[in-house]
C-alpha cells in the first residue's frame, strides 16, 4: 500500500513540475499543431498547440514507480512492468501520431486503420504476456479462468482471454 501511494504522490509531483516544462520546450522548438491551410478558420487558433504531452505522463509514471520500488524496497514485479509495457506502447502509438502531425505536416497523423494496427498490436502482446511467467505461488497477472465455468482449455481460453483484452484497452 506505502508503494502505491508514494508511486501516486512522486508521479502527481512530477506531471505537475513535468508538464509546463515539457510543453515550453515543445513549444520553443516548434512542435506544435498543424492546421491546413484550407481547411476551417476556426481551427485556426489550434495552431501551435503543443503535441506530445503524452511524454510526461509516461515518463512520471516509469519514473514514480521506479522511485517507488527503491524507497519501500520492494521488487520489481512482473505484473507492474507489464502494465508500463502497455502504457508505453499505447504511447508510442499516440507519439507516432502526434510525429506525423508535426514533421509530416499531416494534420491527421497516422491514419486509422495505422493507428488501429498499432494498438492491436501493443494489445495482443499485452495479452499474451499477461497470460505468462507464473510468480512464485504459480499465479500469472492474468487467467483463462471464470469461476462459474473454471478453465475453457488451452485451446479457447487465451483465445477468449486475447479478444477480452483487447476489448478492455
Amino acid at each position: 500500500m506505502r508503494q502505491i501511494l508514494f508511486a501516486g504522490a512522486i508521479g502527481l509531483f512530477l506531471t505537475l513540475v513535468g508538464t509546463p516544462l515539457l510543453i515550453k520546450l515543445l513549444a520553443r522548438k516548434g512542435y506544435g499543431q498543424f492546421i491546413r491551410d484550407d481547411g476551417p478558420r476556426t481551427h485556426g487558433s489550434k495552431k501551435g498547440t503543443p503535441t506530445m504531452g503524452g511524454i510526461a505522463f509516461i515518463l512520471a509514471t516509469i519514473i514514480a514507480y521506479l522511485l517507488a520500488k527503491v524507497i519501500t524496497g520492494e521488487d520489481i514485479r512482473y505484473s507492474g512492468v507489464l502494465v508500463l509495457f502497455l502504457m508505453t506502447g499505447m504511447g508510442l502509438v499516440g507519439f507516432l501520431d502526434d510525429y506525423i502531425k508535426i514533421v509530416k505536416q499531416r494534420s491527421l497523423g497516422l491514419r486509422a486503420k495505422a493507428k488501429m494496427a498499432g494498438q492491436l498490436i501493443v494489445g495482443i502482446a499485452f495479452a499474451v504476456l499477461a497470460l505468462q511467467f507464473p510468480n512464485s505461488n504459480g499465479y500469472t497477472p492474468a487467467s483463462t479462468r471464470l469461476s462459474f465455468v473454471e478453465d475453457f482449455g488451452w485451446s479457447i481460453g487465451p483465445v477468449l482471454f486475447c479478444v477480452w483484452a483487447l476489448f478492455m484497452i
